[in-house]
């Protein structure tokens, strides 16, 4: 084949090469832009084309804003650059670690990525213990565990905002605050008295006024 007749050829199917190589290209997110309804990507193909304007395509209730230097693969419609979809984000520099088979994470990158689920910073983590599944729930100092036979709280401080909470099962006998009165049947002081000591740990809010 002449040299000539082989140009012609290149030149002829150069088209063709970059239209197939832009289909399927792994690239880097450099912006983000949340404001539209398909979230928008500006990214950094491997050849440094930058690609402006390109949608991102997430799961039905599921979204997320990922940060500059997130790995962004995107498809080119017909091998056309002016219509990309970006199919999946990942950034390695955040994804949790090593974990067991079967668990799933959802994690920010507030979280360390090399902490087992129980030392996680902020994430949530569907995991097992033993075959039960329990649910690990992380955010800076505060910590929640449904584990398959109790539910652990562990936080500075816990506030239960609610008119009607039961202890144990519904439907109990009521519980005395602080500042109730309480009957006392027997003995030189029987009759209804307040209560004017309480836990110190344990905190109750009094009946609300019909002006609050």
């Amino acid at each position: 084949m002449s040299v000539d007749l082989r140009g012609h050829i290149q030149r002829a199917l150069a088209p063709a090469r970059r239209r197939i190589a832009a289909m399927v290209r792994r690239t880097v997110v450099r912006l983000v832009d949340d404001a539209p309804g398909h979230q928008g990507l500006q990214v950094t193909a491997l050849d440094k084309e930058v690609l402006a304007t390109v949608q991102r395509v997430q799961e039905y209730g599921f979204t997320s804003h990922p940060l500059p230097g997130a790995v962004a693969v995107v498809l080119g419609l017909a091998g056309n650059s002016a219509h990309s979809l970006a199919v999946v984000v990942g950034d390695r520099r955040h994804r949790p670690v090593e974990l067991p088979a079967g668990d799933v994470a959802l994690h920010t990158e507030l979280d360390d990525p090399s902490a087992a689920a129980e030392a996680a910073v902020h994430r949530i983590q569907l995991t097992r213990v033993g075959d039960e599944p329990a649910v690990v729930v992380r955010s800076g100092p505060n910590k929640v565990d449904l584990l398959p036979d109790r539910i652990e709280v562990e936080a500075p401080k816990v506030v239960v905002k609610s008119d009607d909470v039961h202890l144990g099962e519904e439907g109990g006998p009521p519980v005395a605050r602080l500042g109730d009165l309480v009957h006392v049947q027997q003995g030189s002081s029987s009759g209804f008295w307040p209560i004017v000591e309480g836990s110190s740990k344990v905190r109750a809010a009094g009946p609300k006024t019909g002006g609050s």
